[in-house]
């Protein structure tokens, strides 16, 4: 009973629904990538930043920007992506192979993930390792990258832009403020820890 539930999925994953689904993940997951990129390279911000939050916020920054290994994040909208789209374009490849496909491109996948989360590890050390001070950043103008509650309890995330780098901060409020706003940088409550208002 299960051999032939076993080779039932096997034919399954090498039948023509399965290619299906390899073929919608494949083009799919590159359409949207295509799109963030654009996305980001005419500064169309918060297409992502809502994907990211949930995976965000599993850490608090509170204390310090710049917590090593807890910033990196293997589970985010990048990082799904990265997933999906090389699951499908691997899937199209060796479908056919039925478990094994399906297994190579469940691999494949999962490295393609560690490797975008690694890349967006990285970046973020780059930002952190600048020598942008806290008096400095009071004062700019930028974007709210993860949605930030109100009443300064819970912190959030905001881009700035700064002597032609962008600095990634963590941010508190009076009032809530969504992904996405405007802000202005009124107050370095500590080295790490900003509060800020909508513009």
């Amino acid at each position: 009973m299960l051999e032939q539930l076993v080779t039932g999925i096997g034919n399954f994953l090498a039948g023509g629904t399965a290619m299906t689904l390899y073929w919608c993940a494949a083009i799919g997951g590159t359409l949207f990538f295509v799109f963030t990129l654009c996305c980001s390279s005419f500064d169309l911000g918060g297409v992502d930043a809502a994907g990211d939050a949930a995976a965000d916020g599993s850490f608090d920054a509170m204390g310090h920007v710049d917590t090593g290994l807890l910033d990196f994040q293997l589970i985010s909208f990048k990082s799904i992506l990265a997933f999906v789209t090389m699951f499908g374009w691997t899937g199209v490849v060796w479908g056919k192979s039925g478990w094994l496909g399906f297994l190579a491109a469940f691999l494949i996948g999962l490295f393609a993930m560690f490797l975008t989360a690694l890349a967006i590890y990285l970046m973020f050390k780059l930002q952190h390792s600048g020598n942008v001070t806290a008096k400095e950043i009071v004062g700019s103008v930028g974007t709210v990258y993860i949605s930030i509650p109100a009443g300064r309890t819970e912190h959030g995330k905001v881009t700035v832009s700064l002597g032609g780098s962008t600095q990634e901060i963590v941010a508190v409020a009076d009032e809530e403020i969504p992904t996405g706003s405007a802000v202005k940088v009124t107050e370095a409550l500590s080295d790490s820890l900003f509060l800020v208002r909508k513009v």
